[in-house]
């Protein structure tokens, strides 16, 4: 796959994280390997990743924040705000995300993101430039998913569009144990082998632990 496709990152924390509470915390954990949305973002070799971040949330639901992960040679870090809201049992979000990298070749995304969702089931559709490779045209990109939530355990079907291709699903379940939170999740891409595909080729189990503090 060409090197764009290994740079798709982000951290499927950030909305849950966001949305936990009026205030600001911080999260520090570590991946066994990195994926994202189907992808592999730490390479081949199944290379595991650090990551840290820092999140604010007023009373009314505004939220803002920044989130990084340690990649073979490569260090991301991305920027991000918006709103959460619910009613009753609906939920419904819309924010902004840009994906940033320390070395200059990786180029930088930027989304636009919706969500909703009614008890168990949740949506998301995001609105996506890759911008800033060297030797590349932007690339504009679309990613909508599905998720169902049982006690912990999930299941996501997510799919991109515009001008890139790709499809996934994701099982996975978390807990909290001694204040610490633990996730796995087994990846099942589909890919489609074109040049532009945005999924990797191989199915992944993938083991997360973290601890997020309460600041004030």
């Amino acid at each position: 796959m060409k090197k764009l496709t290994k740079t798709l990152i982000a951290s499927a924390l950030l909305s849950a994280s966001a949305a936990s509470f009026a205030g600001v915390s911080a999260n520090v954990g570590a991946m066994s390997d990195y994926w994202f949305r189907g992808l592999d973002q730490s390479g081949d070799g199944g290379n595991a990743s650090m990551m840290g971040g820092l999140d604010y949330e007023s009373d009314m639901g505004f939220y803002a924040g920044t989130w990084l992960a340690s990649l073979p040679n490569n260090i991301e870090y991305d920027l991000y705000g918006g709103y959460n809201g619910s009613y009753e049992d609906f939920s419904y979000g819309v924010g902004v995300i840009t994906y940033l990298y320390d070395d200059s070749d990786t180029g930088k995304y930027f989304e636009y993101n919706l969500s909703a969702g009614y008890g168990p089931i949740s949506i998301g559709y995001n609105i996506g430039t890759l911008k800033d490779v060297p030797g590349s045209a932007d690339v504009d990109y679309t990613f909508a998913s599905i998720t169902g939530e049982y006690e912990g355990a999930y299941l996501t079907y997510g799919v991109y569009g515009d001008e890139v291709d790709g499809s996934y699903f994701e099982a996975g379940y978390g807990m909290t144990y001694e204040g610490l939170d633990m996730s796995v999740a087994a990846i099942f891409p589909d890919d489609d082998n074109s040049a532009n595909a945005w999924v990797s080729d191989t199915d992944k189990l993938t083991f997360t632990i973290s601890k997020s503090f309460d600041l004030f």
